[in-house]
This record gives C-alpha cells, structure tokens and sequence, in this order.
C-alpha cells in the first residue's frame, strides 16, 4: 500500500513541471490548391467569413516546366481592395464579416507556355485563445481518486 502512494506521489512530483496550459488555436484552410496557368490567365475564388480575423494568403510559384511572370494576387470585397496586391509570398490581412473574393493571375513564359503555382487561404479568428486543461493533469487526478476509492475498500473490508 505504500509503495503504491509513494509512486503515486513520485509520478506526481515529476509531472508538475509539465502542466502548462496549452491555447486552442482555430485556424481554418478555407483554400489549398495546386494549378497549372496556362499563357495569361485569372482566377477568382470567394469565401464568406463569419466573424473578424486575419486572413494568411500564401501565393507560390512552382518551378516545373516554364516560370511564371507576374503572379499576383489581391483581395476584394464588395467595399472595394482589401490591402495591397501581392506577388509571390505570404501576406496577413485582418478583415471583417463577410464575403471575400481572392484574385490571383500570371503569364506563363517559356517553351511550354504552361506554369505551375500554389495558392493557400487560412483564416484566423479574431477571439482570444481558450486555454485548454493538460491532458496529464486530468490523468493523474483520476488516478488520484482510483488510488483513493481502492483504498476506502480495503479499509471498509478490514473493517467487516
């Protein structure tokens, strides 16, 4: 019986510094994609956003059979542009309720006339983040309360 708290006290003591609350992160990929441009062509994609937050847009230019020239991207909304347009790269843009349009174009140079980019849109809520219970804690207090109700039955079959 000893033995078993003193384990009980030793994982706890070792497991201490390990409880640090975590933050719950609610991004969302509202766009991954992948696509070939073909001469100069355009494209249009819209999202509707609920609530306020950041927008990540992420354009790249994917070096596989010709390079593109001029790959742009900018953001719309029905007020007008959102920020400034981007060529490839990242760029984070807070906005607000409602729907965006992303536009994004390039000229494929080359033999070919065919290139390849990469477009990504992630969405980051603007509310704080809520800090989650360590799952180790949980654990060793349930154990706590095993160890503890076990113990309550060897006293009450001692004691019949």
């Amino acid at each position: 019986m000893k033995l078993r708290l003193g384990l009980a006290g030793w994982i706890l003591m070792l497991a201490i510094p390990l409880l640090s609350a975590t933050a719950a992160r609610a991004d969302t990929v509202l766009y991954d994609a992948a696509g070939f441009i073909q001469g100069k062509q355009s494209f249009t994609e819209s999202f509707d956003i609920t609530t306020a937050g950041t927008l990540t847009v992420t354009l790249s230019n994917i070096p596989w059979l010709d390079t593109l020239s001029d790959l742009t991207c900018f953001l719309t909304t029905s007020g007008g542009v959102l920020g400034t347009s981007m060529g490839s790269g990242s760029e984070q843009i807070k906005v607000g309720p409602g729907t965006i349009f992303a536009h994004w174009f390039g000229d494929a140079d080359g033999k070919y006339d065919i290139g390849v980019f990469g477009m990504r849109v992630e969405f980051q809520p603007a509310v704080a983040a809520v800090g989650l219970p360590p799952s180790l804690l949980l654990m060793l207090s349930s154990l706590g309360l095993l160890f503890g109700w076990q113990r309550q039955k060897d006293y009450a079959r001692a004691a019949g």
